[in-house]
């Protein structure tokens, strides 16, 4: 057995022991087993499932993270998690609210870094009108 731990920003939602874990990273889908070497991986926005001690299978939709494996205990690190046992009703959360609120998350970059960049040429505007000495 192995210990789930499943932390979000409002604190831990999930803590038991577990028989399994499936999960996608970065570079691909993932099942981790209490023998497994210890693991790090950056998650993707998907669906982690994991077999109880009863043989029951749950899933968390994640929007992204981070799980560390280190020994028995397996922690999962992100900022919204789901919990369910209704695959079909996550899987619903995952295509359409996770990619809006990715969606809005880059346009929101990308209005910081307008914002950055149309600061930098008003400094440098500033600069070459004797405005400002040094800095830029």
């Amino acid at each position: 057995m192995m210990q789930l731990k499943v932390h979000t920003p409002i604190g831990t939602i999930l803590d038991l022991p577990v028989k399994k874990i499936d999960l996608e990273g970065l570079d691909g889908f993932w099942t981790l087993l209490p023998k497994h070497a210890d693991f790090i991986n950056t998650l993707v926005a998907g669906i982690v499932s994991y077999t109880t001690e009863n043989d029951k299978t749950l899933y968390i939709a994640c929007n992204r993270g981070v799980v560390v494996k280190k020994d028995k205990e397996v922690r999962i690190s992100t900022p919204l998690a789901i919990l369910d046992d209704n695959l079909e009703k996550l899987t619903h959360t995952i295509e359409i609210d996770f990619k809006q609120m990715e969606e809005e998350r880059k346009e929101v970059n990308t209005t910081i870094a307008r914002l950055e960049i149309g600061l930098i040429k008003g400094m440098k505007a500033l600069k070459t009108e004797g405005g400002i000495s040094d800095g830029l």
